[in-house]
């Protein structure tokens, strides 16, 4: 199977159709391309706004965004186990699921990353000891 120009793709989805590939060659191949392209398209930007922060407070705003979009994912991810329940794929719900744990957890790391950036309160040098 030859991977789709992005106007087949695009016609098949207007179609309600989606693409599948057929071999974990293909797959693989497929993962490994999405991965470097979007490492190319946003690594730069990425690198260039965390070099922009001055500050600890500075990281909240995206740390804040980020956990929204991993929550979003998990959110799927725990549709997508209750889907392949229905359809009886064990290995698909078991890999689903982990993949569901994991984001929750990440979500729970983000939120803990986001209140890092609240500054402690100062103590007194008088109440230290």
């Amino acid at each position: 199977m030859n991977v789709p120009s992005k106007l087949t793709a695009l016609a098949a989805r207007l179609m309600g159709k989606t693409w599948a590939h057929e071999s974990t060659e293909e797959l693989a191949a497929a993962l490994d391309q999405q991965v470097e392209q979007l490492r190319d398209a946003n690594m730069p930007e990425h690198l260039a706004g965390a070099a922009s922060l001055t500050s600890v407070p500075a990281y909240q705003p995206g740390l804040v965004e980020l956990r929204g979009d991993i929550y979003d994912a998990a959110v799927y991810l725990d549709a997508l186990t209750t889907s392949a329940t229905a359809l009886g794929d064990a290995d698909l719900v078991e890999t689903l699921r982990e993949a569901g744990e994991t984001a929750h957890e990440l979500v729970a790391r983000l939120a803990a990353a986001a209140h890092a950036t609240i500054p402690a309160p100062a103590v007194p040098v008088s109440q230290v000891a």
